[in-house]
């Protein structure tokens, strides 16, 4: 193999592949004794280099460390979360006779916390043009105005957002889209995304937001051990019908979901109508690394009908 680990390595292990690598040791470390080694397995079951990488241990500090603010930017899903994102029905979205799916820029995963620390699960449908290039869901007008809702909740960090779709979808949330949810292939993947969520994180609450999540949401088994909170969706043009909707889900949510460590929930209700301090800009530590500093801040996008998106940077 080449030489890129030289400065990483004990001298007897240099010139082993990379599998080699991953199954030795960790005193094949450079700096890491055969003492250290033994301590390792004994404390923690660490006995190779793969072991070290993947320890859940290592993965809790890094937890800690991040909620302090290192990094500052959502690093990508970890291993075994992109494991699991692999097996997503890609090519049943892409080969779809219904041809209802914006396939264009590829899927839309998630936004939030992948590590253990979530305890707000928000189920939405809104993958448009800013979400397209941050490849995070509910960062343009509508995510902005779901991170005012956590921000009444004190919730300024600890929660994960998924979406109905892994793809935008043409139209609205109808009978054809109703059926396309159920089929197997969609359905199991998101209901088995759901569950690894609520088996991996401390999720005391789960909030739906509109048609297609609530259908969703009713749609997993796993709803029932979480109360579900149903709220229209941030995009519904009604706002004195939606503040009234978040203002209800709000008075249940308060009484299960305490602030995050440092933030402070805001008891004042929505008006009638939002306010700009309704809408809260969206963390960069949600975002991929580089994204420009307005993505996630303002509105950049509008609807030309149904298949056309008009969008432009400030």
């Amino acid at each position: 193999m080449s030489h890129s680990f030289d400065r990483m390595l004990d001298k007897a292990f240099r010139d082993k592949p990379v599998q080699t690598l991953l199954g030795a040791s960790p005193a094949a470390l450079k700096g890491v004794s055969a003492a250290d080694a033994q301590s390792l397995d004994s404390a923690l079951g660490i006995r190779t280099v793969r072991d070290l990488a993947e320890s859940p241990v290592f993965r809790q500090a890094q937890a800690v460390l991040a909620a302090a603010g290192s990094p500052g930017f959502d690093p990508g899903p970890p291993p075994d979360w992109e494991t699991f994102l692999r097996t997503a029905p890609l090519a049943h979205y892409a080969t779809h006779p219904a041809g209802r799916f914006r396939l264009d820029f590829g899927p839309v995963y998630y936004r939030g916390r992948l590590d253990g620390t979530a305890r707000v699960l928000l189920v939405g449908q809104d993958p448009a043009t800013d979400e397209l290039l941050g490849h995070r869901i509910l960062v343009g007008f509508s995510g902005q105005r779901v991170q005012g809702l956590l921000a009444k909740l004190g919730v300024t960090r600890s929660y994960i957002m998924i979406n109905t779709f892994l793809f935008g979808a043409f139209g609205q949330f109808d009978t054809e889209l109703r059926g396309i949810s159920l089929e197997p292939q969609i359905l199991d993947f998101r209901n088995g995304f759901l569950d690894r969520l609520v088996a991996a994180n401390p999720v005391e609450a789960i909030i739906a937001a509109g048609n297609a999540a609530q259908h969703a949401v009713e749609n997993w088994p796993g709803s029932q051990a979480v109360p579900v909170f149903e709220i229209m969706h941030p995009s519904a043009q009604n706002e004195a019908a939606l503040t009234a909707s978040w203002n209800a889900a709000l008075a249940g949510l308060r009484s299960i979901v305490e602030p995050d460590e440092g933030a402070q929930a805001d008891p004042a209700p929505y008006g009638a109508a939002f306010q700009p301090q309704d809408q809260v800009a969206i963390p960069r530590f949600d975002l991929p690394f580089g994204v420009p500093d307005w993505l996630g801040v303002g509105s950049h996008g509008d609807r030309d009908g149904d298949k056309k998106i008009i969008w432009s940077a400030p």
